[in-house]
């Protein structure tokens, strides 16, 4: 489960890694999903499913694996979801006639919610990571109701522009040789260039997305890889650090977004930023905000980790996934309404 084990229990992992019922395999024959629980079970302690959704374009959902053991570790009590997108991990690419766009991979889940009844069975505690999970998670949420029951937002900004401006900014943090290759490479993205980028890119990814480095254990898979170049290209230009591709002036629409996530049920939003994370405190808490500018209480709480990068749930997996069932449980406690956690 992406290094978890390795971190708590020297590579040992419990019975209930193998014990736990799962189950995987294409939707609508394109799209790999993974379940982990046992339905019956989940049912009968009224503990609603969590559904992860990851950064990218291009990145499988193996990074973000641990989230499992919120199943494992209630002996299955509660289901937990897990989807690679289109062109990336088991999930097939696009086919003739079909572009990675955003409109793509929201029609994509789309699909991963009705083919598991997330909305008929009364909502998802729903995972996001970065601008992109993000998106992709507050535009389902506001688009059907009852989808999502609560939202964790790990490293969001409001805009695409946000992102690459806090991202830009850290490379100054960097030795200036990675920096310069990084830059050079993303001007041109000449591909002789690509391996000093890639170089440069794991010395900016042990500083800012994930600090545990190799030790991480699936520490290559939390940057998209060059299999996943087609949608990177097409989405962002094939860039990190310069806003370019279809998602250059791609935003969060902030007007009325708390009132607008709890008119559709969302209980509760909890965005968290690793203190190390190349995302600004600023940044993130412009989501903060504006989601606490409702009529009603403020039901948008901020969690500043420290020790930490943008994968929180890698660098900081025992406090991250303890306090994400915290919050899960209190709001399932409740009996109506948006609350504070």
């Amino acid at each position: 489960m992406c290094g978890y084990f390795d971190e708590f229990s020297a590579g040992l992992a419990p019975a209930y890694a193998f014990s736990t019922p799962w189950s995987e395999g294409l939707v609508a024959d394109a799209t790999w999903v993974r379940g982990v629980g046992d339905y019956k079970k989940a049912k009968k302690e009224a503990n609603a499913p969590v559904l992860a959704v990851s950064d990218g374009p291009g990145v499988s959902h193996a990074y973000m694996s641990a989230l499992e053991t919120l199943s494992g570790e209630v002996g299955g009590a509660r289901e937990v979801f897990l989807y690679d997108q289109r062109g990336c991990g088991k999930s097939k690419s696009a086919t003739d006639g079909e572009v990675y766009d955003l409109d793509l991979y929201l029609n994509e889940l789309r699909t991963v919610v009705r083919e598991l009844r997330l909305v008929e069975e009364g909502g998802a505690h729903v995972l996001a990571h970065g601008y992109w999970g993000a998106r992709l998670a507050t535009a389902m949420a506001l688009e059907r109701p009852n989808f999502a029951k609560t939202l964790t937002l790990v490293s969001p900004t409001a805009s695409r522009a946000t992102e690459v401006r806090d991202w830009r900014r850290a490379l100054d943090d960097i030795s200036p040789e990675s920096r310069n290759v990084i830059l050079a490479y993303e001007a041109d993205l000449d591909d002789s260039k690509r391996d000093a980028y890639d170089a440069g890119m794991r010395e900016f990814s042990s500083r800012f997305v994930s600090t545990r480095g190799a030790a991480g254990a699936c520490f290559d898979v939390a940057l998209a890889p060059r299999t996943s170049d087609a949608q990177r290209l097409a989405i962002t230009g094939g860039r990190y650090f310069t806003a370019s591709g279809s998602l250059a002036s791609d935003s969060i629409q902030l007007d009325d977004l708390g009132s607008r996530l709890g008119a559709n049920g969302v209980r509760a939003v909890r965005v968290v930023r690793g203190a190390n994370d190349a995302v600004s405190e600023s940044s993130a808490k412009e989501i903060v905000n504006a989601i606490n500018a409702n009529d009603g209480e403020p039901f948008c709480a901020y969690d500043e980790v420290s020790n930490a990068g943008s994968c929180v749930f890698l660098d900081r997996g025992d406090y991250f996934y303890e306090s994400l069932n915290v919050c899960v449980e209190l709001a399932e406690d409740e009996s109506g309404g948006a609350r504070r956690l």
